[in-house]
């Protein structure tokens, strides 16, 4: 994919994501944008600050415009694979997936594809085929099929592995990758190379804008009630300091505390079924099927609950006597067809 749909395709569906995290729970949402976070640590622990410096020199060699010697060459891909493997950035983006499926925030999100050898004893993180990987099959799970295929294009495994065993030849026509333990020979043109760096330096780079913008939406200060990781609900107050760039999460109320606002947003969670969308329609219904349609084209794929009447008409009951409709759509004309997302309920018509 050209870099450049690549951008404006991750812009848009990256946008959905963050806009349905916060909206169904915002502290997690909020205390996920921090990135990887291991309790109280000395200052420079944190290998964020590590991804940070790679991203900006690998940048500062990609604005360079006379041309790279071999060692420059080398020096870029190996930046290229440190930028790959910057889990610790990317447990931001596994923990606003996980608001979606309603679970917990997690300290280590990527905990799960930790491997524990007993002789001799280590503990092995995950690499970034499989960081990658798992993200991408966890945007489709919460119903973001097109999010996720991007994520699959962002950092190229055959260039990552070819460089870190050294079974590559920087050569005049390009990157050639040996695959000398199994497999065919591939050569990648210099154009090819370009176009694989520049694909991860702009996702790294809108990441941490979305991050950045997220964060510094929290000044002034903002108190949420809500559930903060497993925590029952209570009010907490997310604050982000301009003047020293600190961002955090305070709270000391009692008890629990329970607002109708709260109640609402928990009841709408509870019917997505772990995803952005979800439609709710009769077994035989051609509208139905046409937004289906429309729906995947999109970019989503929704959770469909059939239904028969009777449970739809039990189901608009509900959603009256809790006020789960979306208030943005408040006048749109009644159908056979339900669409639920993180704003609530609203019915689908033909001209959606």
């Amino acid at each position: 994919m050209d870099p450049r749909e690549y951008l404006g395709q991750l812009n848009a569906h990256l946008s959905h994501l963050y806009s349905f995290a916060r909206r169904m729970n915002e502290l997690d949402f909020a205390i996920s944008l921090a990135g990887e976070f291991r309790g109280m640590q000395d200052a420079g622990w944190a290998t964020t600050i590590t991804a940070n410096e790679v991203f900006e020199e690998l940048t500062a060699y990609s604005q360079n415009k006379n041309p790279h010697s071999k060692a420059e060459l080398r020096v870029i891909l190996m930046l290229y694979c440190q930028l790959a493997e910057a889990g610790g950035v990317y447990e931001t983006l596994n923990n606003i997936i996980g608001v979606i499926t309603l679970k917990p925030y997690l300290l280590w999100p990527f905990k799960d594809l930790v491997r524990v050898k007993k002789e001799p004893q280590r503990v092995i993180g995950p690499n970034a085929n499989a960081t990658f990987r798992n993200l991408a099959i966890s945007a489709k799970e919460i119903g973001l099929w097109r999010l996720s295929s991007l994520l699959e294009l962002t950092f190229r495994d055959d260039i990552r592995n070819g460089i870190y065993h050294a079974d590559y030849v920087i050569w005049d026509d390009g990157l050639r990758l040996s695959n000398r333990n199994g497999g065919y020979a591939k050569k990648l043109s210099f154009a090819e190379v370009n176009d694989a760096l520049t694909r991860a330096t702009s996702f790294y780079a809108l990441l941490r804008e979305y991050n950045n913008v997220s964060v510094r939406s929290f000044n002034p200060p903002k108190e949420i009630v809500g559930r903060f990781s497993a925590n029952l609900p209570m009010p907490w107050t997310a604050s982000f300091d301009p003047e020293n760039g600190s961002f955090g999460i305070s709270g000391s109320s009692a008890g629990p505390v329970v607002t109708p606002e709260y109640q609402r947003q928990f009841d709408i969670n509870g019917r997505l079924g772990g995803k952005v969308l979800a439609v709710y329609r009769p077994a035989q219904c051609s509208l139905a099927e046409q937004m289906d349609a429309h729906i995947l084209q999109t970019g989503f794929e929704a959770n469909n609950v059939v239904m028969t009447k009777s449970q739809l008409a039990v189901l608009v009951s509900d959603i009256e006597r809790l006020n789960l409709w979306d208030q943005r759509q408040l006048h749109a004309e009644q159908s056979d067809v339900l669409l639920a997302s993180p704003w609530g309920f609203r019915w689908l018509s033909i001209d959606l």
